[in-house]
Parts: C-alpha cells; structure tokens; sequence
C-alpha cells in the first residue's frame, strides 16, 4: 500500500486523506465527536486506520488548537510519510460571487517573519500574489508558498507563524504550528478555473521537509505537535492580541513573585564569559544600586581552566575563579546584595572531552552511528541516566542558592536520529525532545521559585511548544543597540512581552575586545572609548527605552557610568517596575508598522494596556539626524489622552501630544536617540 499522506480538514464533516500516487481524495467517515469541537474520530477504511482530532476552544478568543493523530487499525503495517497538525481549505473561495474581489486581486496580505541568528523576527508583508501566488486553471493545487525548518532550531531562519489578512471582509487569520523540531507551513491556491481559494496546511511530519515517517505496527499510532489558528476582525495588531493572549493562557509557568524581574547578566558586551571574583564585585555592586533583583553569571563559570567549554556537560564549579569560597560564596555575594543568584547552562549539549561523555557514550543522540554535533554534540534525554545526571547538576545550583538559569541552546539537531533498532528518523528527534520538555517540567516542580530562561543563540529556538515550559526567552545576541529596536518589535509580536528578554548594554565593551578585559585593572587607555561614547547620555537612554518593551536584561561595563548615565540606567528601571504589572496584560502595538534592521530613520512601538488605561509607547530614531518626527496614535487614545510619565531627561528631548498624534524632538547631534512615554489612553 502506497505510504499516505494525512491532510484533515477543520471545518468539514468528512476528513480526506490524500496518498502518493492518487491525486483524489479518500473518504473518512466521522464515528465519533462532533466534527466542530472537542475530539473527533474518523474512520479511515482504505487505510485500516483511524484518525483523531483533537480540538481545544478558550473563552474569549478566536484561538483553536488542534492535535491529529492516526492509529493503526488493521493487522498489517501502515506507513505514513506525512501528517497535518491543521489543514484550513477554502479561504477566500468564490470570492466574486459574494461581490468581493478573487484572493489574486490584492485582496490577501500574507504577514511573515524571516530570522536569522542577530537578526530575529523581522517582519514583512506583501499580497499573495507578489509572493508567487497565481491561478493555472489546473484541476486543483495551483501554486504554493512555503516556509519550513529542519532541525532543532525551530525559529533559527523563520518563526513558524503566518498572518493571513483579508482586506476585503477586514478580518485576519493566523496559523502558527507549535514544534520545536522540523515543521512545515504551505499556503496553496486550490480550485478550478475562477472558482478558486487559498488553503493552509502546517505539519510538523512530513517526509519531503526533514524525513519524518511512521511505520505503525497493529495498534500502533503517532500524534504530531499541536497548531493553532484563528480568525478576528482587524488586522495585524489584532490578530496579534488574540494569538498573545492565547500563548499566555497555554503557558506551563508564572513568575515566583506574579510579575517580570529585571535581570543583570555578565555576558553580552560586558564579561564574555571571562568572569572571575575581581570582575563581577563592581558588577554586582553597580546592577544592585540601579534595581535589578536577579544576577547571573554566565558561561566561564564552570570547567577546568579557560577552555571551559571543553568542559560542557559535567557542570564542575571552577572554584579557583571566585576566591576562597569559590563559586558558593560568590552566589552569597550577590545574595547579600539584595538580588537572586542565577548561572548559564546548556543542558541539552555536552563536549565529546567530558567525563560525562566518556563514561556514557550510549547517552549520545546519534545520527548514523555518531554523535551528532560533532565535539559538541548533544545528551539523549530518553535515557534515564542524563536525567538523573542533569537533576543533580540542578539539585546542587539549587542548594548553594541559584534561583535563575539561563539554558542557552547554541547547535542544531540536524534533520534525524537514530534508534535503537538502527533505523534513522526525525521522529526520534521528536521524542527526544518529548522527554525534554518533560525533565524541564520536572525541574519547575521540584525547584520552587526556580526561573528558567530559555536561550538559544537569542532566539533560534523561541517556538511557542518550547517556551510554554520556560518563564522566559531571550530575544536575540544582537551586538549593537543601534540594531535591536526591529527584533523587539518582531519578537513581541511572537510571544508576550513579559517573556521577550531584551538585552541592554550600555558601556559595551565590544566582542572583538574581550580579550584586553584580561588586564582590565585599572582600565587601559584602549578601552577608555567605552566612558566617552556615552558622555551625552542617549546611547545609554537608547539601550534602556529598548529593553524596557519587554524583559530587562541589563549588562555592559555599567561600574564605569558616571553619575548622568548611572541615573539614567535606575530612573529607566524604576520606570520599568511602576509599569510592569501593566506590561503581564498588554498587548504589542504598531502605530508605524514593523521595521527592518536594515532601516534607517524613526520607528515605534507601545504595549497598550485597555483595562489598565495605559500605553507605554517607544520611539526611536536609528542613524538618522533628523530632528522632529510625528507618531499618529489616534486609533488607540481618546480626546482626554495625556502623557504621563516620560523618559529621559535630557537636553535637546521634547514632546507633544495634541489631536491623539505624538511630535518628539530629538538632538541633532546623537544620530542613534530614543524616548518613551506613559500615556493615560
């Protein structure tokens, strides 16, 4: 029998199930369930098979996930090479018998985000048919665009969301597939002749985009990840608001305290992980003084000596760096300082050179009977023994007083792995990734008040199935402020603010003079620039007023502010804290649209807030010497609207609000300059 594919349509009575080499679609008969809501079965009786979905509606929302799965019902084999989570036919069909216009005649807005490591979520928007959509008058599937990944790193050059907007009945849909392995995303013209619509189909099984099958014996069946997808009235910002919504309600974790922290960490343009006791005393000191409640000390801490990554995996304190007390004592440090300790980690990898790979070599995820990465390669969390290995790494930080970790993920699976029968397959990676959901689940029950951030190069692996087991997500490793407002925007139309981290480095000390931090004390006239690049105070107004839009990730060489930018850095903080029970209900805005890294000139953004009467607005101007530029808020502020709050003070900064439109005036002589607003709504 010819391997199927499995193509389940939401909102039809019958389900079709197409195969390789017959284009018709086989009958599936309903048998159980309603066909709209809950669970439905489907009899499938060309292919001894059964097909369930399961469908999952919130109160509120437009947001429906879903879940397929097929069981083996016959006494044979049953080979699957494909399997839909969603598949949504017809939209916009028959468009002119409704009197509207066909979807080919600039009628559909495909709304999509292309990543890459630095440069994360940056948006684009274009008509279907721009994008390679056309009719062929063919006897049904026309042309197709699609998106897909492979890998592990689920989000690394696409975020697996789409936005569909229909100008003509002014409605969005969105349609996002929840893995954090290999999936799949087609929009499709189907029909005949005139009579022809879009259809939608994610999948995160399927043979043609990463080798994913199923051989399923008697009884046997496969379940693929979960999709989302819903429709509101409005566009972009409103579909946005329903699937954010959506992503905190599904979310397995809430903040120890019921509110985002704000963080210091020593890595980005600050310590690049060279941390010892000499380093982080003034850092600590210095991230205390300006509010910030967790500390961490990134990678560096651990090993043998300084090829510490060497050493990845044991999670071996390298006391030696932090003083007689070693690593316990200066997590007292920072403990007596007022703030919460916290350290990085990469659990899922481990160094061909570790005590733990050479003992354990069968706890390796293989692909052709190597480990996979190569000398950094990564732990099968199906095997008992890395788990129990990783929960005591955890026990131990947990004890000596950790309470944050940042888990950074830096490689990618590739497209498979093997079994332990010798086969090799994307679905193991699937299971794989199963059990490590589960242990980082395991982790937050045992591990009261324990935050967890997930990580992964910035954002490579920020899908939502991923980060619904973690508090937080890092955004991005982008270097250079000047750079970061466009993945802020992008990101948060990707997942909650509260759990986009943003990183805020003013003083940056460059990654390509990491080195001279060696011989730090007392600065070197090379590294003397980092005082003077922030004497007038808007490079530093700039990195805050960024991380102020979603999660506070403070770093940089802060001890050498001056008392200007040390102000600046806390009043931004104090800010941040006034507003940030607001911030956990707000949804992200776009009064100028989304921007593009490569774009120079103004940009905005807010995080509105209907119930609390709040907008939290950002403006700013990226290598660009124009001086006044005007915001159009009208669509989210009423007659009675006033600013607030207001940031920073500093000369050359002024504002008006008149009309429900926003006039800032920014100095001509900082090129790279923002603000941000409080306004009553």
């Amino acid at each position: 029998m010819s391997a199927p594919y499995f193509f389940l349509d939401f909102n039809a009575e019958n389900a079709c199930i197409y195969h390789n080499d017959c284009p018709a679609a086989a009958s599936a008969k309903l048998i159980d369930g309603n066909g709209e809501d809950g669970r439905s079965v489907y009899e499938l009786p060309n292919y001894r098979a059964e097909a369930v979905l399961d469908r999952t509606h919130y109160a509120g929302l437009s947001a429906c996930r879903q879940i397929t799965s097929v069981q083996n019902r016959g006494d044979g084999r049953l080979l699957l090479d494909s399997m839909s989570s969603l598949f949504v036919p017809d939209i916009g069909y028959n468009g002119r018998a409704k009197g509207l216009p066909a979807w080919h005649e600039k009628r559909f807005i495909l709304h999509y985000a292309p990543a890459a490591w630095q440069g994360e979520a940056q948006w684009q928007h274009a008509y279907v048919e721009d994008m390679g959509l056309f009719q062929t008058y063919n006897h049904n599937c026309q042309t197709t665009i699609r998106f897909s990944s492979v890998g592990s790193w689920s989000t690394g050059s696409q975020y697996p969301l789409i936005f569909l907007e229909d100008t003509a009945e002014g409605e969005t849909w969105y349609f996002e597939i929840e893995s954090g392995t290999g999936w799949y995303i087609e929009v499709n013209a189907q029909g005949y002749k005139e009579n022809s619509g879009l259809c939608i189909m994610l999948s995160s099984c399927h043979e043609k985009n990463d080798g994913w099958y199923a051989d399923l014996e008697p009884g046997e069946s496969v379940t693929s990840t979960a999709a989302v997808y819903g429709k509101v009235k409005g566009g972009f910002e409103d579909a946005v608001a329903d699937l954010t919504a959506y992503k905190r309600l599904t979310s397995r974790v809430a903040f120890p305290d019921g509110v985002v922290p704000v963080f210091f960490n020593d890595y980005m343009n600050c310590l690049w992980a060279m941390p010892t006791r000499e380093r982080l005393e003034p850092l600590i000191r210095t991230a205390a003084l300006v509010g910030c409640e967790y500390f961490c000390i990134d990678a560096g801490w651990f090993g043998r000596g300084e090829a510490w990554y060497m050493n990845n995996g044991d999670w071996m304190p390298n006391d030696k760096l932090f003083g007689e007390d070693g690593l316990a004592g200066i997590i007292r440090d920072i403990q007596k300082a007022g703030m919460k300790p916290g350290v990085w980690l990469e659990i899922e990898t481990v160094s061909t050179m570790s005590d733990f790979a050479k003992a354990h070599p069968d706890c390796l995820l293989t692909r052709h009977g190597r480990p996979i990465g190569g000398g950094t390669c990564f732990m099968d969390f199906r095997k008992q023994p890395v788990r129990d290995h990783l929960m005591r790494v955890f026990d131990y930080l947990y004890d000596i007083g950790v309470r944050f970790i940042k888990n950074d993920y830096n490689h990618s699976t590739g497209l498979s792995a093997d079994g332990e029968d010798g086969s090799c397959n994307a679905r193991l990676l699937r299971q794989h990734a199963d059990a490590f959901y589960a242990f980082i689940d395991e982790v937050h029950e045992k591990h009261p008040g324990l935050i967890i951030e997930n990580c992964g190069s910035g954002a490579m692996r920020c899908d939502h199935e991923t980060l619904s087991h973690f508090a937080i997500q890092s955004t991005s490793d982008q270097e250079y402020y000047d750079r970061y407002p466009s993945i802020v925007q992008g990101m948060t139309a990707c997942m909650p603010p509260e759990r986009a981290g943003v990183w805020s480095y003013p003083y940056p000390l460059d990654f390509h003079e990491r080195e001279l931090q060696k011989e730090m004390f007392p600065l070197r006239d090379e590294l003397k620039h980092i005082r003077t690049d922030a004497e007038s105070g808007w490079q530093t107004a700039f990195n805050m007023v960024s991380a102020m839009m979603g999660t506070i990730y403070l770093s940089g060489r802060i001890p050498y502010a001056d008392g200007l930018n040390l102000t600046l850095i806390g009043r931004a903080i104090g800010l941040y804290k006034r507003n940030r029970a607001a911030l956990m209900n707000a949804f992200p805005v776009y009064p100028e649209g989304t921007s593009t890294m490569r774009r120079d000139g103004w940009t905005s953004m807010g995080l509105l807030n209907k119930d609390a009467g709040k907008l939290m607005l950002a403006v700013w101007r990226m290598r660009d010497t124009e001086t006044t530029h005007t915001v159009d808020l009208c669509r989210y502020l009423t007659d009675s609207a006033k600013i607030v709050m207001k940031y920073p003070d500093l000369p050359g900064f002024a504002y008006q609000l008149k009309d429900g439109k926003l006039t800032v005036t920014l100095p001509e002589s900082d090129p790279n300059a923002a603000c941000w607003f409080e306004i009553d709504v």
